[in-house]
């Protein structure tokens, strides 16, 4: 862009940005990374930049593939749901501007029987209720983490009206406020009323309540948590790698040391344990950190 502009300072303040001296990556960071500025922002902001179109585009990064995790079961239907949430808010460039998710916000504008492109991809990691039905589960998610979990249950429940005997399992919710966005709050409730599995709420937005997240949630929840997994449970988590994912493992190291006087070396030893014999699976997903 610098090359492409009249002498002056904004030519001057964009090569210094551009510069490899440490002073001017910090600067980048603080200018340019940090608040997620595009190159179309930069432009908006200097229109004397005479860059080629041809250039533009090339300098434009491809699009990413968007994953999401199929939220049912093909024992209850022929069709694949998925549960997304629009991501839309203020941009972190601070101008005022709105900052919409690409992929969430093209598919909220899909109107109905239209069509989108996608594919089905087999996961790395063996993320799908245990091949025997006698195995509990204990799922752990916030908000669109849930979707796995429901296709989880419609497994389980169809399984059961089968005549197939199931174990009981926990699934611990996040969300603001149940009266708000506890998504498929009926259908978990059915599932709860018809013994597939205990919900157990963790609401981070209820007014005169302490903020309560999952991992609270579970910690507080231990004599449940124990029993389940002394009947072999395979635990799964989905949501947040820097924020609830680890909030989770060390509710678990927190349960483990509760109930065997252990400390916290060997308390996260049984957790790499469970990792090993793939009876703690994570699908988590989050930022890459600016450095």
């Amino acid at each position: 862009m610098a090359a492409h502009l009249p002498e002056g300072p904004a030519r001057d303040e964009l090569a210094d940005l551009a510069d490899t001296e440490d002073e001017a990556k910090a600067r980048y960071r603080d200018k340019i990374a940090i608040p997620r500025r595009t190159l179309l922002d930069l432009l908006e902001e200097h229109p004397h930049c005479d860059l080629p179109f041809a250039e533009y585009l090339d300098l434009l990064p491809p699009l990413r593939p968007r994953y999401y995790s199929i939220s049912s079961s093909p024992t209850m239907s022929t069709s694949a749901a998925v549960t997304v949430g629009v991501l839309e808010g203020p941009s972190r460039s601070g101008d005022g501007s709105t900052y919409r998710g690409v992929c969430s916000g093209h598919l909220s504008e899909v109107p109905d029987g239209g069509t989108v492109f996608t594919f089905v991809r087999q996961p790395s990691i063996a993320f799908r209720p245990p091949d025997n039905p006698h195995t509990p589960m204990i799922m752990a998610g916030a908000g669109t983490g849930m979707a796995p979990f429901r296709g989880f249950l419609q497994e389980r429940a169809s399984l059961r009206a089968r005549g197939v005997p199931i174990a009981p399992s926990l699934l611990f919710l996040g969300c603001r406020d149940p009266e708000d966005d506890l998504l498929y709050a009926d259908e978990l409730k059915g599932y709860e009323a018809d013994g597939v599995a205990t919900l157990i709420t963790a609401c981070s937005r209820v007014k005169d309540y302490p903020h309560r997240y999952v991992q609270h949630a579970l910690e507080a929840s231990a004599d449940q948590v124990w029993e389940a997994m002394q009947q072999d449970a395979v635990v799964f988590v989905c949501g947040n790698a820097s924020t609830m994912a680890p909030g989770v493992r060390a509710a678990l190291v927190a349960v483990f040391q509760a109930k065997t006087g252990a400390g916290k070396a060997d308390g996260e030893a049984w957790l790499a344990g469970l990792r090993t014999s793939n009876r703690y699976l994570e699908d988590i997903w989050g930022e890459t950190a600016v450095v």
